[in-house]
């Protein structure tokens, strides 16, 4: 295959025809425990350097080394690779593997690039298809005297939220915010490559794929700034679940106002780590409200009075529940992903938790009074976790359960606002 994308460093990256490989099973997750087959992700490029320019105005949490980011994203792709036997496969790859093979996918390629650069000389038939590919991820738009970039996948990294993999298969969602609406196009390019075409698609209200946890014979979906009711709704007719438990996004006691990225998605606070094992900030998980819908037909009714906190319904499905920090949350550590029941990769917190008190004291220094004490948490936090040496997954509690975390350092890649669980989009499990 011919093509490259260009990394800001000016290093050519090879795009190897071997890394395009047709599934051959039908995609699914039944539970976030089973044991995960197949992922796509994508690796930050130029589109993230971008974005870092001024990183808060692109959804992101701090500015961050790139280069390093790159490197823990690699490394990341290696263990879920080497030691854990998990095929990955790369979005480019993916799309431009599937342009040589499928006319529809070049096609969709040249759609995007007219739409963007509709004087361009030469057009898109004229272009080989890794340019196309880079004219889609960066918006690039060409204008006399020079060259716009208007609609740059900057989040695009964050492979978990454009679709999400359901019990019957894929569905693709529809994001929350303007800045990441055209990812979804380019997933789904990359989801029919693989020959992994979408079940069912959300096209009204707002869904996206950190909400969304299945769990057996139920799933749990966060409902809030991120998805609500109508994505739901539309999210339902791609599932076969007995039951589904809608989590209503809670407002954190410790900050005075609100701050939309602190929960944004259900796994920014809490996630399941094995058949009946649950990890979650007890501040968050008390505050949580659920609503109960059961299957009926082709579809779902709400269960009449039920309602409850999701510590409480966890409780009822008999889970036991791993407690983290308030500094841990913020620090991911719900953000794992479970490769196996009772294994998963995770965020070294330790590592991220410094960083994390500074971002605290630059924002209550930019809004006095609104985080003061979420920081005084944090910094207790802090104080204890280090004088016991137990920064998630390092934690009793966690032996205790019998887990298996394998710690990745993902301390750059992480700026962007979420860990490993964010950065990967099951397709198989």
């Amino acid at each position: 295959m011919k093509g490259s994308i260009f990394l800001p460093d000016g290093v050519r990256v090879s795009l190897k025809m071997q890394e395009h490989t047709l599934l051959d099973m039908q995609t699914g997750a039944k539970a976030e425990w089973h044991r995960l087959r197949d992922v796509l992700v994508h690796e930050p490029g130029l589109e993230v350097f971008f974005a870092l320019l001024s990183p808060k105005n692109h959804l992101y949490e701090r500015f961050f080394d790139l280069g390093a980011a790159q490197r823990e994203h690699r490394r990341l792709c290696e263990v879920l690779h080497e030691d854990f036997g998990v095929r990955v496969h790369r979005l480019c790859n993916s799309i431009l593997g599937g342009a040589e093979e499928m006319p529809g996918i070049r096609r969709a390629l040249e759609a995007s690039a007219e739409r963007l650069n509709p004087e361009a000389d030469p057009g898109p038939a004229a272009r080989d298809s890794a340019h196309l590919l880079s004219i889609a991820i960066l918006g690039a738009q060409g204008r006399k005297g020079g060259t716009a970039l208007t609609e740059t996948m900057h989040n695009l990294y964050f492979m978990r939220d454009q679709q999400v993999c359901t019990d019957r298969g894929m569905v693709t969602g529809r994001m929350a915010t303007r800045e990441r609406r055209m990812e979804v196009e380019m997933t789904h390019l990359a989801l029919s490559a693989l020959g992994a075409d979408p079940v069912a698609q959300v096209l009204e209200g707002k869904m996206e794929g950190g909400d969304v946890i299945p769990a057996g014979d139920f799933a749990l979906v966060g409902c809030g700034v991120r998805t609500d009711m109508k994505g739901i709704a539309a999210l339902m007719r791609g599932m076969e679940f007995d039951e589904v438990a809608v989590v209503h996004e809670p407002l954190h006691p410790l900050i005075r106002g609100r701050d939309y990225m602190v929960s944004m998605h259900l796994d920014t606070y809490f996630n399941i780590a094995g058949d009946g094992v649950a990890v979650g900030n007890p501040v968050l998980l008390d505050r949580a409200r659920v609503e109960v819908f059961v299957r009926e037909g082709e579809g779902y009714r709400p269960e009449d009075g039920a309602q409850t906190t999701l510590a409480g319904y966890l409780g009822e499905k008999g889970y036991s529940i791993i407690p983290v920090t308030t500094l841990e949350q913020l620090c991911y550590a719900s953000n794992f992903l479970c490769v196996r029941d009772h294994e998963a990769v995770a965020v070294d917190t330790g590592q991220i938790a410094p960083m994390m008190l500074e971002r605290l004291k630059e924002k209550e220094a930019a809004r006095p009074g609104m985080y003061a004490a979420l920081l005084a948490q944090a910094e207790a936090d802090y104080r204890r976790l280090r004088a016991e040496a137990e920064f998630f997954p390092y934690k009793r509690e966690v032996y205790a359960e019998g887990l298996e975390m394998t710690p990745v350092s993902l301390k750059c890649a992480t700026g962007g606002y979420g860990g490993a669980h964010c950065m990967t989009c099951p397709l198989r499990r």
